[in-house]
């Protein structure tokens, strides 16, 4: 693809892009959800679990819930109950202990799959949820597709870089099409049945965790970052050419970014022509 499709792009990013672009062989990182697709898929991999009913986790989850008693046994409890129980716990963690705690809490929804599992359960979700249609469902933007077809021309590495976990994003890269070798996102440990636990593996790529994580995993820092949230700004921060905010509609995010000269792009249209 030598010429990069205008679509949403703003005048200013757009031309940097095509400027930048073609005149070097660089790493480009790329955050998931709400950047690489519309809205988020981390979430659905999660709601996909409850509604298969948790079969993988153990009976008793009481310690990652404040109601101990009541999820002692959770295979007493119905389908809607887990349901709406879950991601009534999922609001609490979220509101009281801030944002990476609240992702961190999630880990044990994913305790108990083997890769295989995480794989088939991620690609189902996605199945289920890939509705370019609809302005509420999962699908990869067609600017963002565009632009990674146009850095493969130029021979550019891209990475995707996520707080969501990293098998589940890893099943689905081959849409976009990203490399699963360059998926970064959350890890957890294996057991000796090569089953993932609860037990997260540092650094989380949450906010400075990715930085620390690119770090580890590619060992230079990438030339162009796109992000959406602060959760992206140490990313965004990092790279070597510029970085591209997605604006959401969060003032002081978008404030920050320009401060620090990383280009503002408003979220991409929709309708969006699917390709």
């Amino acid at each position: 693809m030598t010429n990069l499709t205008k679509n949403s792009w703003t005048d200013e990013v757009y031309d940097r892009l095509t400027t930048v672009i073609p005149q070097k062989t660089g790493i480009v990182c790329f955050d998931f959800d709400n950047t690489l697709i519309r809205n988020d898929f981390g979430e659905k991999i999660m709601d996909q679990l409850i509604l298969d009913g948790l079969t993988f986790l153990p009976n008793d989850l009481s310690f990652f819930f404040r109601d101990k008693k009541l999820w002692k046994d959770h295979t007493k409890l119905s389908l809607a109950e887990k349901e709406h129980l879950v991601w009534e716990e999922y609001t609490y963690q979220l509101k009281e202990f801030g944002i990476e705690r609240g992702y961190r809490w999630t880990c044990f929804l994913f305790q108990g799959l083997t890769k295989e599992d995480y794989y088939t359960v991620s690609r189902r979700a996605w199945e289920r949820v890939n509705q370019p249609n609809e302005e509420s469902g999962v699908f990869p933007q067609v600017e963002m597709i565009d632009l990674i077809k146009y850095l493969y021309h130029y021979n550019w590495q891209v990475y995707i870089v996520t707080a969501s976990p990293e098998p589940g994003i890893a099943a689905i890269a081959h849409h976009f099409p990203v490399l699963e070798s360059n998926v970064i996102g959350m890890r957890q440990v294996l057991d000796g049945n090569q089953k993932y636990t609860h037990e997260l593996i540092e650094p989380y790529t949450y906010g400075e965790g990715k930085v620390k994580a690119i770090e580890e995993r590619i060992g230079q820092y990438p030339d162009l970052v796109f992000g959406d949230s602060f959760n992206d700004y140490p990313m965004l921060s990092k790279a070597k050419e510029f970085g591209v905010a997605i604006d959401k509609g969060d003032p002081e995010f978008v404030l920050a970014c320009r401060a620090k000269g990383i280009l503002i792009q408003p979220y991409f249209s929709f309708p969006t022509l699917t390709k």
